[in-house]
């Protein structure tokens, strides 16, 4: 757009050049005429009736172009201002949302009564930090020889008390990422994934991030969060960094 603002703006004096010349051209041909068509006497008082009526076209054209110059200024000046108000709020807002995410909550948990527990309010404490709109913590564990990993906490899930979700490692994104160790980020979550039901009804996040929580090599779980709204960079740095904590809290 600011391309788009500095072109016009050459555009606009060229333009007024232009017609300075043309202008000073069709003066002299008009002053010209007269000779060139043989015209000894009598023509003077037809003559100046087409000066005059021409000067003052030329004069209101030239003043109908300058004031056309000041106000596309007074555009451009206002669209600049516009797109650098603009883009000081949307810094500003990234700074607000820098100050506002805060690992004080996540290191002030404690295991407590139960590593569940721990669970489930460090889930909280995240999806709150982030505005998510659902939230998933899964513990791994081992059942016959074959690693998988259950989900022990939710936020906002519909998912009953009383309902068991496990996979197996490798199986589908949240098994596939505690299979890698990796942390996986989509922007595109496939449809019907994930739905988060509410009493307004039902609604498909976009964006999806999943990210294990390993000690050493080990992968000991894996955190899911899911959001209407693009996961930023600092929103993932303060992800990972609260399931550090978390590791370090679970494998005292």
């Amino acid at each position: 757009m600011i391309r788009s603002l500095k072109n016009s703006r050459q555009l606009g004096p060229i333009l007024a050049i232009a017609f300075l010349v043309t202008a000073m051209a069709t003066a002299f041909m008009l002053y010209s005429l007269p000779a060139d068509l043989g015209l000894t006497a009598g023509y003077e008082q037809t003559m100046n009736k087409v000066y005059f009526t021409t000067a003052m076209t030329l004069i209101v054209g030239a003043a109908a172009i300058y004031l056309a110059l000041i106000a596309k200024e007074e555009i451009i000046v206002y669209k600049t201002r516009t797109a650098e108000e603009q883009e000081a709020g949307n810094q500003n807002g990234d700074d607000l949302q820098k100050e506002t995410i805060s690992l004080d909550s996540v290191r002030s948990l404690t295991v407590g009564e139960s590593k569940k527990a721990l669970y489930q309010q460090f889930l909280q404490v995240v999806c709150d930090q982030l505005a998510a709109g659902q939230g998933a913590l899964y513990e791994a564990y081992e059942s016959e020889g074959i690693r998988k990993i259950r989900l022990v906490a939710g936020y906002a899930l519909a998912v009953g008390e009383g309902s068991e979700v496990a996979y197996d490692f490798g199986e589908g994104l949240v098994g596939q990422s505690a299979a890698e160790g990796r942390t996986l980020l989509l922007d595109e979550v496939p449809e019907g994934y994930i739905k988060i039901i509410s009493g307004l009804g039902t609604a498909s996040p976009r964006y999806l991030l999943i990210v294990p929580f390993k000690k050493g090599s080990s992968v000991m779980g894996v955190i899911e969060i899911a959001s209407f709204k693009s996961i930023t960079d600092d929103q993932r740095t303060y992800v990972d960094e609260a399931v550090s904590l978390l590791t370090e809290k679970i494998a005292d």
